[in-house]
C-alpha cells in the first residue's frame, strides 16, 4: 500500500528520473567500498577508528578496502538525493530513523537482506533485537514486522534516561542512594554498601528506617489524599535510588518540590532557582509501559490506525500459555495483550476503527473478548490502564493549572515543549531551571562540563514505569501488584546502501563487520555505547559519564524507535500533535474538542501511507 504518499513525495522530490532508477552492478565482494559519514568530533573519530581497523583486519584479508569520507551535517540529506541516482555515490552511508522510511520511499536505499544473508563468516547474533528491528521495511505493506525487508544494520544507538541535579535533591534534603532492587534487603540490614560505597550507616536519619524498594520514598505519603501535593516536613525522610524506576506518582511528588507554584512549592525558585520539576518531550515510556501505543496495524498488512486515545484497558499477562483468539499467539508471563487479541472481532476480520478512538465490526461498536474479561476475573490477566489515560497523565505534567483535560486541570510541573523553540531542553536543564530531565546519553558530556562550571553534582536514573502497589496508602509498602513494561525511546544511526551503489557484496561485508563484535568492541574500547549486548561490560566510559551509567546501558535491551519513524513522515503526528501543545496545555481548548478532531483527523492522514 505505497499509495498516494509515494506518488506524491516522487514527484516532489525526485522527478520522474526517479521512477527508472535501476540496481546497477553490484560488485564482486572485493574491491573499494565508498563510506560517507557525518557526526560530532567524538562520533567521527570512532567511525574512522573502526573502518581503519576493518581495513586492516577483515577488509585485507577478503581484499576490500573502505574510503571513509566526511561530509557536513547541514548538506547530508541533499548530498544523497543528489547522487541517489548516479553511480558515482557512496556504497554504504547513514540514515537516522526519522528519515529511514521516507529515504526508502524516496528510492534512496538498497534492500540489503539477501546481501546480508550471503555473509555467513560474521556473526551479529548478539546485536540488539531492539536496535535491528526498527530496519526492516515493507514498501508495499508500509509494514515493519519481523520478516519483512532488512534495508541496513545499526551502527550506534544513544538512550534515554532521567538526568537529574543531585544537589538541588541534597538541599532538598533527599537523601540519595544507589542500591539495586536486588540488594535492597542487604543494603538496609548494614551487610553492604551501594554503588558508591555508601553504606545506609552512612546517612543517620535512615537509622529507624527500612528504605523500601523504590524510586522514590516519603516516610508519609501524600499520594492518595484529597488534599493536594503536602511539601514535606523537615522530620520526614527522603529517599532518591536512582537504581530503580519511579512511579507516575513518585516522578509527580517529586517534581513539585522543585516547581515555585503557590499549590506546590512558592519557594522553589528562590531556595533552588527552578521553573519546574520535571521534564519529558515523549509520552512513549507512559503508553508502552501498559502495551498501548499511538499505531495500531489492524490487519497486520499496513491498515493503520490512531490507538493513542483508546479508551479500553490494556491487559498484562501474569502466567505463561494465555492463548490469544485473533493472533493464535502463546503469551508468556509479562507480556500485555496485543490490541487484536483484546477486542472481540473474529480472528482474520478486519475492525474499523471510530472517530472517538474506538472500534467497529459490521457497523457495531465492539467492546473486550468474553475470553479476556473471564481471564481477568481469574487473576490470568491484570486489567492496566488505556493507552488514554497512560497518555493523559503524560500530557497532564505540562498542562497548565486551569486546562481542561477530561474535566481535570494539568499539574504545571512541566514546561510545555513549546518553550524549547528558542532555548534547548538540556540548556534549561544545565542551567538550573528544572531539577530532572529525560533525554538522550549524547548529551553526557555537555553536562559534565557545564556541571563542572556551574558547580553542581549530576547524575541519571531509569526512566518512569507504570507500577501499582499493594497497598499505595502504605508508604513503605513496596509490593507490587504489577509493574508495566520497562519502556522509552532510544535514538540510532544505521548504515545502509544505495539502490545504485555499485559494489553490495563488499558493502554487506563491511556492514556486517562494523556491526559485530569486531566492529563494536572498538565503540567499548573508546567509552561509545555498543550494539552487542555481551560488550556492555567492557565499555570504557570516559570521565564525564555518570555514575549510573549503567541506566542508559541497560536501557539499550528494551528502548525503541519514537513515534517519528512510525511512517515515512511526520505529517500524521502534526495533525495531532500541533494542537494539542499550543492549544489545549495553554487552556485555549479543552481537551475533549482537541480530541473529537484528532482521531478523524489522524486517521485520514493515515490512509494516505
Amino acid at each position: 500500500m505505497r499509495k498516494k504518499f509515494l506518488c506524491v513525495l516522487l514527484s516532489l522530490v525526485l522527478g520522474a528520473s526517479l521512477l527508472c532508477a535501476c540496481g546497477g552492478n553490484t560488485g564482486s565482494g572485493t574491491g573499494t567500498v565508498k563510506f560517507w559519514v557525518y557526526g560530532d568530533e567524538s562520533e567521527l573519530e570512532i567511525y574512522t577508528l573502526m573502518t581503519e581497523e576493518f581495513n586492516k583486519t577483515y577488509g585485507k584479508e577478503n581484499d576490500i578496502t573502505v574510503d571513509i569520507s566526511t561530509k557536513p551535517p547541514g548538506n547530508y540529506e541533499s548530498l544523497i538525493q543528489t547522487v541517489s541516482t548516479s553511480k558515482s555515490g557512496p556504497d554504504v552511508f547513514l540514515v537516522i530513523e526519522d528519515n529511514f522510511k521516507k529515504w526508502i520511499n524516496m528510492g534512496f536505499l538498497a534492500d540489503m537482506t539477501s546481501y546480508l544473508d550471503a555473509v555467513t563468516d560474521i556473526d551479529i547474533s548478539d546485536v540488539y533485537a531492539t536496535t535491528v528491528d526498527r530496519l526492516r521495511y515493507n514498501i508495499d505493506k508500509n509494514t515493519s514486522n519481523a520478516d519483512d525487508p532488512l534495508y541496513g544494520l545499526p551502527l550506534d544507538t544513544k538512550p534515554s534516561a532521567i538526568y537529574y541535579n543531585e544537589t538541588m535533591f541534597e538541599k532538598a534534603g533527599i537523601i540519595v542512594i544507589s542500591v539495586d532492587e536486588e540488594n535492597m534487603d542487604a543494603w538496609n540490614k548494614g551487610e553492604i554498601a551501594d554503588n558508591r560505597g555508601k553504606k545506609k550507616s552512612d546517612f543517620p536519619k535512615l537509622s529507624n528506617v527500612t528504605v523500601p524498594k523504590k524510586g522514590y520514598y516519603r516516610s508519609r505519603n501524600p499520594y492518595t489524599t484529597d488534599t493536594g501535593f503536602i511539601m514535606p516536613a523537615s522530620d520526614e525522610v527522603l529517599v532518591f535510588n536512582n537504581r530503580i524506576a519511579m512511579n507516575w506518582d513518585e516522578v509527580e511528588d517529586l517534581a513539585m518540590i522543585f516547581t515555585p507554584a503557590e499549590q506546590y512549592n512558592p519557594e522553589a525558585g528562590t531556595k533552588f532557582g527552578t521553573d519546574y520539576g520535571y521534564f519529558t518531550e515523549w509520552w512513549f515510556n507512559y503508553g508502552w509501559s501498559v502495551g498501548g501505543d499511538c499505531l495500531t496495524d489492524l490487519s497486520g498488512e499496513g491498515d493503520w490506525n490512531f490507538s493513542l486515545l483508546d479508551a479500553s484497558p490494556n491487559y498484562y499477562v501474569t502466567q505463561d500459555g494465555f492463548k490469544g483468539e485473533y493472533s493464535g499467539k502463546t503469551y508468556v508471563k509479562g507480556e500485555t495483550l496485543s490490541h487484536l487479541d483484546k477486542y472481540d472481532v473474529p480472528a482474520g476480520q478486519l475492525m474499523k476503527a471510530d472517530d472517538e478512538g474506538g472500534y467497529t465490526y459490521n457497523g457495531n461498536k465492539i467492546g473486550i473478548r468474553a475470553a479476556v474479561t473471564a481471564a481477568a476475573e481469574s487473576g490470568a490477566l491484570i486489567a492496566l490502564p488505556s493507552t488514554r489515560e497512560a497518555f493523559t497523565r503524560y500530557l497532564k505534567l505540562g498542562a497548565e493549572t486551569d486546562a481542561d483535560i477530561e474535566g481535570e486541570g494539568g499539574l504545571g510541573i512541566s514546561p510545555n515543549p513549546l518553550t524549547f523553540s528558542t532555548r534547548t531542553r538540556m540548556n534549561y536543564f544545565y542551567s538550573g531551571k528544572m531539577a530532572m530531565l529525560v533525554d538522550y546519553s549524547s548529551y553526557m558530556a555537555t553536562v559534565s562540563e557545564q556541571a563542572e562550571k556551574r558547580g553542581f553534582k549530576w547524575d541519571v536514573a531509569p526512566l518512569v514505569v507504570y507500577k501499582q502497589y499493594v497497598d499505595p496508602l502504605d508508604p513503605d509498602c513496596d509490593e507490587t501488584v504489577v509493574v508495566g513494561k520497562k519502556a522509552g525511546q532510544s535514538n540510532s544511526k544505521a548504515m545502509v546502501s544505495r539502490v545504485n551503489a555499485q559494489n553490495k557484496e563488499a558493502a554487506a561485508k563491511f556492514m556486517k563487520w562494523m556491526a559485530s563484535k569486531s566492529g563494536q568492541a572498538i565503540r567499548a574500547e573508546h567509552g561509545h555505547f555498543p550494539n552487542q549486548s555481551s560488550l556492555i561490560a567492557s565499555v570504557k566510559f570516559p570521565g564525564y559519564a555518570p555514575a549510573n551509567v549503567k541506566a542508559f546501558s541497560e536501557a539499550l535491551n528494551w528502548q525503541g524507535a519514537g513515534d517519528w519513524w512510525y511512517m515515512p513522515d511526520y505529517e500524521w503526528i502534526n495533525v495531532w500533535a500541533v494542537p494539542l501543545n499550543s492549544e489545549v496545555r495553554n487552556g485555549k481548548i479543552t481537551y475533549d474538542a482537541w480530541k473529537a478532531d484528532a482521531v478523524k483527523a489522524t486517521n485520514k492522514r493515515l490512509k494516505l501511507y
